[in-house]
């Protein structure tokens, strides 16, 4: 070595010394970063347990020797206090697996820190100065390093989000098998409930099964047409359905509370097919008297457990036994559409008779105007009977003698539902042709939304 190359290293050698120690410094960061994180394997142990302890508590029970004991495990599935120790267990490992996906997210992001802060303090030592050759080599090398670390890297977060994707996919199965149990088990402990209350009406004795009316599954949502005596064996099949598909009671009374202020100041006022008692509950809230009518039995019992006034008996038999002009107003939400015609044609009549003079009548019902609806929600209920055009029910009510009567049109679909109309983008593009095929377009875009994509229900309002 020539003695100006020994001067050049002996100049260049203080500098490369604190570069050096950098360098060691991020190959122990780099060495600790890549061994396996604690709280990762804790909490992928902790998901397996959690996973293991669901298994066994789903299959607790007898094992094998035939069918009858299969049964007995399918039935204790169902208990409510297996269900809780499902729920509690599922909501564990759910919470547990997003812990330990969180973990492993934040350890490889510590990794990849300590791989790039490795790779900026190599690039100071990895090359000597020993002549402009050399450095071109060693960058080069250098640069081939990197891309063989970016390309394994590239491989690591591939394997890393085909990983996510099977937990995800494995988690929304998991999510959809606890709903479908949580569904099944609610509706048996609903009907465990109904079985004791039947049980108890019929050793109560012939005046307890006869107190009331009832009517076939196919109107047990409605205000009643062809009583029955005795309880509805059926009856706790429809407050199910509604559970599931109406919607809670908080979404309901929320949607109902605009009807509110036309029987402020009214009293005696008739909730008929009052359902789960949500405008009851509303109307108790403004301190106004109202009572609630319905032939499913599962329905009163609903409403009385929470202190509202309800009777289980058809509408038109409550009120033709009502004084005439007795009735400070009268509301039938979600009821027409469950009724024959005749019953509702007298059904409106006697309510023309019973009604206070200015008292209110508000039919709610689906619009099966809007094709949406129809196919969506009115299809959906098999214990509908006729659609009902907005049109038709608005004439009825004005053929029983109410002289003032509007539509009200209610919940109107989203216009993200309804077809989109298209726009010229560049001006470039607005030739006549264009123009004139765009307002086409356009013109049967806005046609359709007009009979598809309206109002999910409306409202006939009346006053006597």
């Amino acid at each position: 070595m020539s003695d100006q190359e020994q001067n050049v290293h002996g100049e260049l050698e203080p500098e490369r010394e604190p570069a050096a120690r950098r360098y060691v410094v991020a190959l122990g960061a780099l060495d600790t970063a890549a061994e396996p994180s604690a709280i990762v394997s804790k909490a992928a142990a902790a998901a397996a347990e959690d996973a293991a302890k669901l298994t066994a508590l789903w299959n607790q029970g007898p094992t094998g020797g035939g069918i009858f004991r299969r049964l007995a495990v399918e039935i204790g599935r169902l208990l409510p206090w297996r269900q809780r120790r499902m729920h509690g267990a599922m909501i564990a490992a759910i919470n547990r697996n997003v812990d330990a996906t969180r973990a492993l997210i934040d350890a490889t992001q510590t990794f990849q820190a300590h791989v790039v802060w490795y790779a900026q303090t190599i690039a100071a030592v990895a090359v000597p100065p020993r002549s402009a050759a050399a450095t071109l080599e060693g960058v080069e090398a250098l640069q081939r390093a990197l891309r063989g670390l970016s390309a394994d890297w590239m491989k690591y977060w591939e394997s890393l989000a085909a990983r996510e994707q099977r937990y995800d996919a494995k988690m929304a199965s998991l999510t959809n098998a606890y709903d479908s149990v949580l569904q099944v088990a609610t509706l048996a402990q609903q009907n465990t409930v109904a079985l004791r209350r039947a049980v108890e009406a019929l050793t109560a004795g012939p005046s307890a099964t006869s107190a009331g009316t009832a009517t076939p599954l196919a109107r047990a949502a409605g205000a009643g047409s062809a009583p029955t005596a005795g309880p509805d064996p059926d009856a706790i099949k429809y407050l199910a359905f509604e559970d599931r598909y109406r919607g809670s009671r908080e979404e309901i009374q929320r949607r109902l509370a605009e009807y509110v202020p036309l029987f402020l100041g009214a009293s005696n006022v008739v909730d008929a097919g009052c359902g789960r008692g949500e405008f009851l509950g509303l109307l108790r809230e403004r301190g106004i008297e109202a009572r609630g009518v319905d032939i499913n039995e599962e329905m009163i019992a609903s409403c009385r457990e929470r202190g509202l006034a309800a009777e289980r008996i058809d509408a038109l038999t409550f009120l033709s036994g009502q004084p005439d002009a007795s009735i400070g107003g009268l509301i039938a939400i979600q009821v027409v559409e469950h009724l024959e015609s005749d019953y509702l044609m007298r059904l409106i009549d006697t309510a023309y008779r019973k009604l206070k003079p200015g008292a209110p009548l508000v039919l709610e019902t689906i619009n099966t105007a809007c094709w949406a609806a129809f196919f969506d929600s009115y299809i959906r209920d098999f214990t509908h009977v006729h659609p009902l055009h907005p049109d038709t029910l608005r004439f009825l009510v004005q053929a029983s003698g109410f002289a003032k009567v509007d539509i009200r049109y209610l919940s109107p679909i989203s216009d993200h539902d309804k077809l989109p109309f298209v726009k010229v983008v560049h001006e470039r593009d607005a030739t006549p042709t264009v123009v004139e095929l765009v307002e086409g377009l356009n013109a049967h875009a806005n046609r359709l939304n007009s009979q598809l994509f309206t109002y999910r229900d409306y409202a006939i309002v009346a006053h006597r």
